[in-house]
């Protein structure tokens, strides 16, 4: 019953964003004494949470890294991107061997500081220090022991997590980082287990780099080695089943994960998601309904459930939501995109094509507005500007999990040559598609259906229809980030 009210209770939503290092710390550093932090609120059980790989897809937009020196001084505006209502950020200071710890806790709605708390001690004891902060930010008037009481363990650990972020980890995840990384994330895990064999966290690292071996059972085992809750340890768990093609098991770890700590955001979005992708609308409305109730001025879950109402055929009350959303965030390039995918929607075409081209200019660009304004444009049948914007769109997106938004580009683009007469670049364009997993083409759409004896064609469509099928069957289609 316990569990049942406190999902039924709205409480804080907390981003513990990386310290910034100053005088002798090192960039981990910072990170490592976020991940203390962060452990103090999920062992308390109290509040909602926000993972560090959360906060990475957030900053692999603005082509940042958990490490990056521009991560602290733009964390407000991180945390209202991923629907905080709490920040917790600060310094630490390294000089010689002796550390200093300064953090405050920001209402994100105004930018105030409720509380402040500082720590100083020898730098072996990272770990130890950053939780002492808890005292003053959180109430925490009991602390659990600390991470680890290795440095050496501490940074490694933290090492194969900032590489590991990277990585999508979600259902219909495909591996994406590059074997040199994934070699460099397995060795640095390794090393932090070697060092303290109860470091969740780096079994939880390690966990992933065996699954994207292929050793699911040896991954399975990593996950579970932890004497505490740790999130990361859970979706790595749960990354391995998916992997292994165990649906249910997948649903179920998470879910567990949820009773265990109704505050784990993380879990109930990856749920939300896989209904969403599935296209179980309802059942994915369900998921973000319990978020909401959680959190309920998260605005990434608010945009969510607007597009799943949409897709029951529930249009104002999509646009109200998404514009609502915007309202607590305005200027949100990821927002933008979000309503301006509800006008569109709608057919309101001219509402959404400035919000579209606002996405696109924001730094950086986003390739998702390019990509969903080319569609807009071939929808009103402007075709030279659909061509130029879905190319920009394919040239936006540069990096290795943008392969989605590349092969939907490229698919559209058949379309435009197509409606254009142009056979063969039609057919380059579609084979463009596949080579970046993209299966699902529009073969049936009438501009290129008429095409559908000619040889050419007629094989990329096929052989993608077989490719897709086999996806569907297997359950390995394109990444899916919060």
């Amino acid at each position: 019953m316990g569990s049942i009210l406190a999902i039924l209770l709205a409480a804080d939503t907390i981003l513990v964003a990386p310290f910034a290092a100053k005088d002798q710390a090192q960039p981990w550093m910072g990170v490592a004494v976020a991940e203390g932090l962060l452990d103090v609120v999920v062992q308390q059980n109290k509040d909602n949470f926000l993972t560090m790989k959360q906060l990475d897809a957030v900053l692999r937009r603005r082509d940042l890294r958990l490490d990056d020196a521009k991560v602290a001084p733009n964390a407000l505006e991180l945390a209202r991107a991923l629907g905080a209502t709490d920040l917790i950020s600060g310094v630490v200071s390294v000089t010689g061997n002796d550390a200093v710890l300064s953090a405050q806790r920001i209402k994100v709605a105004d930018g105030s500081t409720s509380a402040a708390a500082e720590a100083s001690g020898a730098q072996k004891d990272l770990a130890k220090l950053s939780q002492l902060l808890a005292q003053d930010l959180l109430g925490a008037s009991e602390l659990p022991p600390p991470l680890t009481r290795s440095e050496k363990a501490l940074e490694a650990a933290v090492r194969c997590e900032i590489i590991l972020a990277r990585q999508s980890i979600g259902a219909h995840s495909r591996m994406t980082l590059v074997p040199p990384k994934l070699d460099e994330a397995e060795k640095e895990c390794r090393a932090a287990v070697a060092a303290d064999p109860k470091l969740g966290l780096a079994h939880a690292g390690l966990s992933i780099t065996l699954a994207a071996r292929g050793k699911f059972n040896e991954a399975r085992k990593e996950a579970r080695k932890t004497d505490r809750f740790v999130p990361f340890a859970v979706l790595a768990e749960a990354f391995v089943a998916r992997k292994g093609k165990d649906r249910q098991a997948w649903a179920d770890i998470l879910a567990r994960g949820v009773d265990e700590r109704p505050g784990f955001l993380h879990a109930l979005g990856y749920l939300a998601e896989d209904r969403m992708e599935q296209g179980d609308d309802k059942e994915a409305l369900v998921y973000l309904e319990r978020y909401l109730l959680r959190s309920p001025a998260h605005t990434w879950a608010m945009g969510k459930k607007a597009r799943e109402l949409a897709r029951v055929g529930q249009l104002d009350e999509a646009i109200a939501l998404s514009e609502k959303a915007l309202t607590m965030n305005p200027g949100d390039p990821e927002l933008l995109i979000e309503t301006a995918s509800r006008y569109i929607d709608a057919g309101r075409d001219a509402k959404a094509e400035p919000l579209l081209m606002q996405a696109m200019n924001a730094k950086p660009p986003r390739p998702l507005a390019a990509l969903r304004l080319g569609y807009l444009y071939i929808r009103t049948h402007r075709l030279p500007q659909a061509k130029e914007t879905l190319e920009r769109a394919v040239q936006m997106a540069t990096r290795e999990d943008e392969a989605r938004t590349r092969g939907i580009a490229h698919a559209d683009l058949a379309r435009v040559a197509a409606k254009q007469n142009r056979y063969p670049d039609a057919v380059t364009e579609l084979q463009k598609a596949r080579a970046e997993g993209n299966d699902k083409l529009p073969c049936d759409e009438p501009e290129l259906a008429r095409w559908k004896e000619r040889p050419e064609l007629k094989q990329v469509c096929v052989e993608a229809a077989a490719k897709d099928a086999d996806d569907q069957a297997g359950d390995d289609a394109v990444p899916v980030d919060l």
